[in-house]
């Protein structure tokens, strides 16, 4: 089935992977029956979405986020946006239909992005920093903190992030590269032809901050980063360039309180 973009979105297609990843993002049907859309007066680093059956809430996170949630988008997705998007809100939306489920719920808030922030945006195509994850070593020999697991992980965090550290438990590459695109802040693409299930311990950066959020990385922080996958992993992050799927934001206003 065909993506139908609504009509107060102005969207380019342009190109066949553009059309796919149209096709994979949520359609856009009805609204919120009524939405309190406030700026978030809290000084906590931590935000949530929040969905259940008639409800939507947004709890003090950044409009950026709230168009990468809407969209189904990584940060290096965004084009465009303007500095104040970093401004965190609050949104209570209800709606009648309590088995409205994920598409529908994401279509609502793109339609109330539009309305309530005026936003216009449009899908393209554009070449972007693009990392090839692969191995090191022409032996295949690994790093001293990417070993293949034992057992599987039945803890409740299997996977885990910090500012400085990327934590995994019986996790497959293709998890760690998914971990590492946001940190690095581009796609991640694995080209190790390593499978199955592994436990890495990836330490970089200076120590302490652990709050901060890992996906703001300096040019020093992602040197170390870059050091850090190859000599602890035994992998390395090559960079290129490759055309890639994003959200180029024409307008965008803050809504009037209400």
């Amino acid at each position: 089935m065909s993506q139908r973009w609504a009509p107060w979105l102005v969207v380019a297609i342009l190109g066949t992977s553009a059309a796919a990843f149209a096709q994979s993002g949520p359609t856009p049907s009805g609204a919120f029956d009524v939405a309190s859309v406030r700026e978030s007066q809290s000084l906590e680093l931590d935000g949530v979405f929040r969905s259940t059956p008639g409800r939507f809430t947004v709890t003090n996170l950044s409009v950026r986020w709230i168009l990468r949630y809407a969209f189904r988008l990584r940060d290096y997705q965004v084009v465009g946006a303007p500095a104040w998007t970093d401004t965190r809100y609050q949104i209570d939306a209800r709606f009648a239909d309590a088995a409205a489920g994920d598409d529908q719920v994401r279509g609502m808030l793109q339609r109330l992005l539009a309305e309530r922030f005026a936003l216009k945006a449009r899908l393209e195509q554009r070449p972007i920093r693009v990392h090839e994850l692969k191995t090191v070593r022409a032996d295949g020999t690994l790093g001293p903190k990417l070993r293949p697991s034992s057992m599987p992980c039945e803890a409740r965090y299997c996977l885990f992030q910090t500012a400085w550290s990327i934590k995994g438990v019986s996790r497959t590459v293709a998890q760690l590269t998914q971990v590492l695109d946001s940190t690095v802040g581009s796609p991640v693409v694995d080209r190790t032809g390593l499978a199955g299930s592994f436990d890495f311990d990836l330490v970089w950066g200076p120590a302490g901050d652990v709050a901060r959020d890992p996906s703001i990385q300096s040019p020093e922080d992602l040197a170390s980063l870059l050091t850090a996958v190859r000599e602890q992993l035994g992998l390395e992050l090559q960079p290129t360039r490759a055309p890639y799927d994003v959200l180029v934001v024409e307008s965008i206003s803050r809504p009037n309180p209400d």
